[in-house]
């Protein structure tokens, strides 16, 4: 009987516990587009591409000494010298 006391006190806690909110969905982007982006597993400059899905992924790596710069009036990422 004390078992199901403490089953229950245990279940009401859980439940009545706070639960954080899930976290917001990735922002959606328009395919073929491009951006400036930072590599994620090395953090070298780079830019991404929107695919069909409306996903941002990472496309590419600027070369050594070079920065990544957007070009809005034609929407593409340019890699310039630092």
């Amino acid at each position: 009987m004390k078992f199901l006391v403490v089953l229950g006190a245990l279940a009401a806690t859980a439940l009545a516990s706070p639960h954080p909110p899930p976290p917001p969905p990735p922002a959606k982007c328009t395919p073929a587009t491009y951006a400036c982006a930072k590599n994620p597993k090395t953090g070298v400059d780079g830019w991404k591409v929107c695919d069909v899905t409306q996903a941002w992924v990472y496309a590419g790596d600027c070369p050594p000494n070079t920065v990544c710069q957007f070009l809005a009036i034609n929407g593409s990422p340019y890699c310039i010298p630092k």
